[in-house]
């Protein structure tokens, strides 16, 4: 069992679909109905009428994802039951009904659907855009493959463990997951109280509590792997103490009634925390790597029109400097997740013309943006792990996180060699500097 338990603990068996235009197109069909031919959603919400005339509708959540837009939710009840219980001559004949919302209005034929009854009994209805990366986290998540528009699949996945990758999706689908581990908490109490430190601060509390785990010799696959799960873990469980605190001090339910200003603000609060979190913590720990290895570089550097990369190679100033020769520049970029945003990375650095990516998300990567980010120059950069949940297509196309460390730590060698004459390192800065 992960940190997180296993996925049955949030989620049950799941069946799985493509959309057909009987399903969902309004031009072919206006029943609002989801049929059960091959009797795999039945697997899912079993054998019993579940009416909603007869106030025994299944209370249901709707979710349309797209890789560019926020999700969107509707909340309904749902209508389960066997159209021919009354026909004992005749096989059962299972359907859903369900009311027209704007999840459904959003999807298309060719979308992929999933249905999983969550363990606190509410129904969960997943549609995901076709070729989104939404819909390739969600086969990664739940096993899924090749599903067709005829009929439903079942996976069950239910006894896989949950870790941090499967922990991030969950929550992405609006199901909250809870951290088992909480070993920690106290000493981070005791450090901090009830009040979140810097993201530099946390990341290198995070990084020392792993004894094991040496950044400077070990393989940087597992060592950037490592970090970004002990972040993440330590990150809920210090969070859901420090909003259990602040709830204590200020709750916004008071007699049944509820604060929605003092309830927005609190919610505002927490988003903005967890947002400024994730991709800054892995840029912390990609850092911290490169540090313990002696590897030159700059973060956060300037460009051109105000870019900020994440990584220049060596230095900024040899970036600044235009006698320094372009081949011998580098520059990495870091995302927990791409979406969309790895065109963002294609004009960062207009003298570097082709460019590194580093991402972390299992099943973020589509054959649609592999082939987009190959047209702008834009090399995948992945651990092991990581580019190991990927078809042969993507995995042909990715270096692996410890093969970039191994050619960063030669391209300085290399540098400090053929480069002598005309840069020389300034060890305090780690930075090369011009000399004419």
């Amino acid at each position: 069992m992960g940190n997180y338990g296993n996925i049955g603990d949030y989620i049950g068996v799941v069946a799985a679909k493509r959309l057909s235009a009987v399903d969902i197109d309004p031009k072919s069909s206006h029943q609002h109905e989801f049929g059960d031919r091959s009797g795999a959603l039945r697997k899912v919400l079993g054998d019993n009428d579940r009416k909603g005339s007869n106030n025994n509708g299944i209370p249901t959540v709707i979710m349309y994802l797209d890789d560019d837009e926020p999700p969107i939710v509707a909340d309904i009840d749902t209508t389960w039951y066997d159209t021919r219980r009354n026909q004992s001559n005749r096989s059962p004949e299972w359907r859903l009904y369900y009311k027209d919302c704007d999840p459904i209005r959003h999807a298309k034929p060719g979308d992929l659907m999933c249905f999983g009854m969550l363990t606190d009994g509410r129904l969960l209805i997943l549609i995901t855009r076709q070729e989104s990366s939404m819909e390739t986290q969600t086969e990664w998540l739940f096993n899924i493959q090749d599903e067709s528009e005829r009929s439903y699949e079942v996976h069950d996945v239910t006894g896989y463990s949950v870790d941090t990758f499967a922990a991030t999706i969950l929550e992405a689908l609006g199901i909250i997951v809870e951290a088992k581990d909480d070993t920690l908490l106290d000493e981070m109490i005791s450090k901090w109280g009830y009040s979140f430190p810097s993201n530099a601060d946390f990341a290198v509390f995070a990084q020392e509590s792993l004894k094991d785990v040496d950044p400077a010799h070990d393989d940087p696959d597992k060592v950037v792997l490592a970090y970004y799960d002990q972040n993440f873990l330590l990150f809920k469980v210090f969070e859901k103490a420090v909003i259990q605190h602040e709830f204590d001090l200020a709750p916004f339910v008071l007699n049944d009634e509820i604060d929605v200003e003092a309830f927005t603000t609190f919610y505002t609060r927490v988003r903005n925390r967890r947002m400024s979190r994730a991709g800054t913590s892995l840029e912390l720990h990609i850092a911290r790597i490169l540090d313990e290895r002696g590897i030159k570089y700059k973060a956060q550097g300037h460009t051109e029109d105000g870019k900020k990369p994440d990584f220049l190679f060596p230095s900024q100033e040899a970036y600044d400097d235009r006698d320094f020769p372009e081949a011998q520049l580098r520059m990495l970029a870091s995302k927990t997740s791409l979406k969309d945003r790895f065109r963002q990375v294609a004009d960062e650095a207009c003298r570097i013309h082709d460019k590194h990516l580093f991402t972390i998300t299992p099943g973020d990567v589509t054959h649609l943006k592999l082939r987009q980010m190959d047209e702008l120059h834009i090399h995948l950069v992945m651990p092991e792990k990581v580019k190991g949940t990927y078809d042969r297509m993507i995995q042909s196309s990715t270096m692996n996180f410890s093969d970039f460390i191994n050619e960063m730590s030669s391209f300085d060698r290399s540098l400090s060699t053929t480069s002598g004459s005309m840069f020389r390192y300034s060890q305090p800065s780690r930075e090369w500097k011009a000399t004419h």
